[in-house]
């Protein structure tokens, strides 16, 4: 049940962290990540034919996918110290 929470916890997180530029927000947002990420091995542990289960995963790998591109992209912007 926390892995479908993190789902839309994520995407509200990148998107504050994406319209205010906040490096508080974007910290949340990968620890939220990485906490999906470990409640994906959970549900890889006890997989079944479930298709809601599978549908889980596919999210979950969408969400690590979609959180690992931003966090590079995050890498090669060009910091914007105070003016």
């Amino acid at each position: 049940m926390y892995a479908l929470v993190t789902i839309p916890v994520f995407i509200v997180l990148g998107l504050v962290a994406q319209l205010t530029r906040s490096r508080l927000a974007r910290r949340l947002m990968e620890i939220v990540l990485l906490s999906g990420v470990a409640a994906f091995a959970v549900a890889l542990g006890t997989l079944a034919d479930d298709g809601l289960q599978w549908t889980l995963v596919v999210l979950l790998v969408a969400l690590f996918a979609v959180g690992v591109v931003m966090h590079l992209r995050s890498y090669f912007r060009p910091s914007q110290g105070p003016s």
